[in-house]
């Protein structure tokens, strides 16, 4: 796999840079291990927290899908618990890989201790590469993107990403934010790769009140998970890297999420 050249390296701060290493290290050495954690932590630790209030719709697109298809799955991004869900249902209600990396900005998982610790407990190191917020650091980025890039070549392998690029923090859930154009560099540069939409509405930004819902009025918060059909990009991808190109690959994944998201208001609010 390769590495951040040392001009991208030093942009990182010592302690990201010492997350960066570990994790990196890991994930090359110690995946079999990582993805047998996950599923002994990650997946029972989910459904102790609102696995009862799940409710999936669109089972029927994922039934095709096998452990060799590469995608990435595409949500909106309202909390921070979004993927934790969505990776969950993944990892054990389908046929999918268990090989699947969520791509975080470093704040907090890569420049705090109890981030990088966090990192491991919650997902065993999948929350990788880092993507840094800060402009004059943000070169480290296409390190990130090519790395993800890469990772998509071998079968199998699942990258789960939010368009947006930030939370939605707007009082209606179904107003979704313009797609950010990394997610199309990608599916620009990553052949065979589709994309796989996913709305999620429910949860909330706490972990405590994660779980005072579900344990104590469970049935009053549920938590819906749409899966929409894969999308393909090979028309896109023969139209070159151009941004424009990749902007328009973004628009029709984050596309794929707002029609999940306008099915779910039309029949829930009829």
């Amino acid at each position: 796999m390769i590495q951040p050249t040392p001009e991208q390296l030093s942009l990182l701060r010592p302690l990201e840079r010492f997350w960066y290493r570990v994790v990196d290290l890991c994930l090359r050495r110690l995946k079999g291990p990582l993805i047998l954690w996950n599923r002994l932590n990650m997946v029972h630790f989910a459904k102790l927290m609102n696995g009862r209030r799940w409710v999936v719709h669109g089972r029927a697109h994922l039934e095709a899908l096998t452990d060799q298809d590469r995608l990435i799955v595409v949500a909106n991004h309202r909390t921070f618990f979004d993927f934790y869900v969505i990776g969950t249902v993944l990892y054990s209600q389908t046929r999918l890989s268990k090989h699947i990396l969520f791509p975080v900005r470093s704040n907090f998982f890569y420049d705090r201790w109890i981030g990088g610790f966090l990192n491991f407990w919650m997902a065993g190191f999948f929350m990788f590469p880092p993507i840094l917020r800060d402009k004059e650091r943000r070169s480290f980025n296409s390190f990130s993107l090519a790395r993800m890039t890469e990772e998509l070549e071998r079968p199998g392998q699942l990258l789960g990403v939010h368009p947006e690029g930030t939370r939605g923090k707007e009082d209606d859930p179904y107003t979704l934010l313009p797609a950010q154009p990394g997610v199309g560099r990608i599916l620009l540069g990553a052949p065979e790769v589709r994309v796989l939409p996913v709305f999620i509405l429910g949860l909330s930004n706490s972990m405590g009140t994660e779980f005072k819902r579900t344990w104590l009025s469970g049935e009053e918060y549920p938590i819906h998970v749409h899966f929409g059909a894969p999308i393909d990009f090979d028309d896109l991808r023969a139209q070159g890297d151009r941004m424009s190109v990749a902007m328009t690959a973004a628009q029709r994944a984050m596309s794929g999420v707002e029609i999940l998201a306008r099915q779910h208001r039309a029949f829930f609010e009829e």
